[in-house]
C-alpha cells in the first residue's frame, strides 16, 4: 500500500510539473536566436495573409460581401475593368483585409501614421483600416464605377463625427503611410459619411487598395523626439518599434527611422507629447517565433529608452496580439 501511495504522489507531481511547463512556454522555446530579415518579412506577410478574407463571384453580377467583423463591401454588376479598361466578365476573386486593433497592426506592420499639410507623418486615431483587391486569375482588376464600403463604428468604440477617409500607400521603406482623401473637400472620387442611424461609416470610392477611417491624434502638450535603443543585431530590416499610447486603443504610432551607428529607432518630426504614458512595443523574430519587448514609459523631453537583450522574450503571434490589445 505504501508503495502504491508513493507512486501516485510521484505521478501527480510529474503531471503538475508538465502542466506548469506547458503553460509557461506554450510550446515556445525561451532561448532567443538571432533575427533574420527574411524570416521577419515572411512573418509579417503571413500575418497579413492570416487576416485575408476571400469571395469568388461573377463580375457581371457584382457582389455584396459582409466581412467577419461586419464591414460590407458592395461592388455593382458590370463594374470591373482590366488594365486596358475593358469590361470584365466571368469568375473573379475579392480579397478583403480589415484591421481595427493595435495587435494586428503591429504584426502586419500597418500602423496609423498620416501625412499632414506639410508632409509630416503624424499619429492618427483609427476607425478601422481595410484593403480591397479584386483579381481574375493573377491579373489585378479596377473598378469602373463607384463602389461602397460600410464599417461598423462599434469595432473601434463608437461613432466619431470627425473621421476622414485616408488612402494608404507603401513607401520605399516598406511602411504603410496614409494620405487624406479630398483634403479641404476638393474632388469627389471618394469620401466618407458617418451614419448616426446605423452607427457606421459609409464610404464610397473608385479605386481599390488600402483605405482608412481616421483623424489626427490631438494632444496640446509640448512634443519631443525620442530615441529607442535596441540590442546589437537588430535593425529596421529585422525588427520594428511601435508606440501604443496609454488610454488610446485606436492609436499606434511607428518609429520609422533607424540609426545604424548608435542602434536606435526614432522618427523625423518630434511628435510624441512630453509627459505622455505609453508602451514601447519592440517586435522581431526568433527561429520562426515572435521576439518582443513591451515596456511602459513616461515620455521625457528628448527621452532615451533602452531595450536590453535580456528583456527580449519569445512567444506565439496570437499571444503577442492579445497582450498588445490588452494594454491599457
Amino acid at each position: 500500500m505504501k508503495r502504491i501511495a508513493t507512486f501516485k504522489i510521484l505521478a501527480i507531481l510529474l503531471s503538475v510539473s508538465f502542466i506548469a511547463t506547458s503553460c509557461k512556454n506554450d510550446g515556445i522555446d525561451s532561448e532567443i536566436a538571432g533575427p533574420s530579415a527574411a524570416a521577419f518579412k515572411e512573418m509579417r506577410a503571413q500575418s497579413l495573409q492570416d487576416l485575408t478574407q476571400t469571395k469568388t463571384f461573377k463580375a457581371e453580377d457584382g457582389v455584396v460581401f459582409t466581412s467577419s467583423k461586419g464591414a460590407k463591401v458592395t461592388i455593382h454588376p458590370n463594374c470591373l475593368r482590366d488594365a486596358g479598361n475593358n469590361l470584365v466578365s466571368g469568375d473573379v476573386s475579392l480579397s478583403f483585409v480589415e484591421i481595427y486593433d493595435r495587435g494586428n497592426m503591429v504584426m502586419t506592420n500597418k500602423p496609423v501614421m498620416g501625412k499632414d499639410a506639410s508632409g509630416n507623418l503624424l499619429p492618427l486615431v483609427t476607425g478601422g483600416e481595410y484593403n480591397i483587391q479584386v483579381k481574375q486569375g493573377d491579373k489585378a482588376l479596377k473598378p469602373g464605377c463607384t463602389f461602397t464600403v460600410t464599417v461598423p463604428a462599434a469595432n473601434t468604440g463608437g461613432l466619431d463625427m470627425n473621421m476622414k477617409l485616408w488612402k494608404g500607400n507603401i513607401n520605399e521603406a516598406g511602411d504603410l503611410v496614409w494620405d487624406e482623401v479630398n483634403p479641404g473637400g476638393q474632388g469627389k472620387e471618394a469620401g466618407i459619411g458617418p451614419n448616426t442611424e446605423t452607427a457606421r461609416y459609409d464610404i464610397w470610392g473608385n479605386s481599390f487598395g488600402w483605405a482608412n477611417v481616421d483623424r489626427f491624434y490631438n494632444d496640446a502638450r509640448p512634443k519631443t523626439q525620442i530615441k529607442v535603443v535596441v540590442p546589437a543585431g537588430y535593425n529596421k530590416e529585422n525588427s520594428g518599434v511601435f508606440l501604443a499610447y496609454e488610454g488610446e486603443p485606436n492609436v499606434l504610432a511607428l518609429l520609422d527611422t533607424y540609426d545604424s551607428k548608435d542602434h536606435f529607432f526614432s522618427e523625423h518630426y518630434g511628435f510624441v507629447p512630453v509627459g505622455l504614458n505609453l508602451h514601447i512595443v519592440f517586435v522581431s523574430e526568433s527561429n520562426g517565433a515572435v521576439a518582443y519587448v513591451i515596456k511602459k514609459v513616461k515620455i521625457e523631453d528628448k527621452g532615451l529608452i533602452t531595450i536590453n537583450k535580456e528583456e527580449v522574450q519569445r512567444d506565439t503571434k496570437s499571444n503577442l496580439v492579445n497582450m498588445i490589445n490588452n494594454l491599457k
